[in-house]
């Protein structure tokens, strides 16, 4: 048992995009527990097939509440996948092509969810251009408004495909918190929720490092981190290098472009791996950053 366990933590890991955050798990021996492990698993699963194998696979693990609510979990997964490709009357799809991070947001409106598929292969041909491993298309499902209709809002809910047109997420808004069976107000709740969970990952990254870090569209940014402790955190203070306050050096306003990046999204680099354009702003912000916020090692 305590084997499987052990696999199950390092499969669970293996999914951090962070190799630095990785890295350290491994040197300080870092355990995840049992709640660390779901949120992981499930804010990081490479796509939806995978991330109902591991939560099957924690559920089996689990006692009481937390394997309740991982039952839950799974079940509503599966119910918003079901609900999201059921036609409906008066319901239509809306599909958003993005190639690459940066390219336009292509839309087309779909009468059925297997008419949204079919546009984009169809859409490759038209442009003689080809997917990559960072396309991603989004398709959302919105109501049509009637003549006699009361005002409500027409987004019902979005899955999102990777390359490959593989699933990679689901959700349908009124099933918000089902799982959790709870309205969402979440400052004073202690019930496990994967998406709310604060995990404590061992400190990697020092005050003034130079940082990597990625949003789901796989798009990489660059930035400063700001770490005024040594103590484990579940992200970090970014400063990044593209903002209007470090490319014109307003450093007294760098905080109001801040961002808040989780630890596994966030890669320490070395200085030299900074693209060029941004490395003499990366410094000069760096030593303004020392100065004002002296190291605390």
């Amino acid at each position: 048992m305590a084997a499987m366990l052990d696999e199950l933590q390092r499969r669970i890991v293996s999914l951090i995009p962070s190799t630095s955050l990785k890295k350290q798990i491994k040197l300080t021996n870092h355990c995840l527990s049992d709640a660390d492990m779901l949120s992981t698993a499930y804010r990081y699963a490479k796509d939806y097939d995978t991330r109902i194998e591991l939560l099957q696979m924690l559920e089996q693990h689990f006692f009481g509440e937390l394997r309740d609510y991982t039952s839950r979990l799974i079940q509503v997964q599966r119910q918003m996948l079901d609900g999201f490709l059921e036609p409906e009357d008066n319901a239509v799809y809306e599909l958003h092509i993005k190639d690459t991070p940066d390219a336009y947001d292509e839309r087309y409106l779909c009468k059925s969810f297997d008419a949204a598929l079919r546009i984009i292969p169809l859409f490759f041909k038209e442009y003689d251009c080809e997917e990559n491993a960072l396309t991603r298309y989004t398709i959302v499902k919105r109501r049509i408004l009637s003549e006699e209709a009361d005002f409500s809002e027409d987004e019902l809910g979005e899955l999102v495909l990777l390359a490959g047109m593989r699933v990679y997420s689901v959700n349908i808004w009124s099933f918000d918190h089902q799982a959790e069976d709870c309205s969402g107000q979440c400052l004073e709740c202690n019930r496990p929720c994967a998406n709310c969970h604060e995990t404590i990952f061992p400190q990697f990254i020092q005050h003034g490092d130079a940082v990597r870090f990625y949003g789901f569209s796989g798009k990489e940014s660059y930035g400063i981190a700001l770490v005024l402790d040594n103590l484990p955190c579940s992200e970090y203070y970014v400063i990044p290098l593209d903002s209007d306050a470090v490319r014109y050096h307003d450093f007294a306003n760098i905080h109001n472009s801040h961002q808040h990046i989780p630890a596994p999204l966030t890669e320490r680099i070395e200085e030299d791996t900074i693209p060029e354009k941004m490395r003499a702003d990366y410094k000069a912000c760096l030593q303004y950053i020392l100065e004002k916020w002296p190291e605390k090692r």
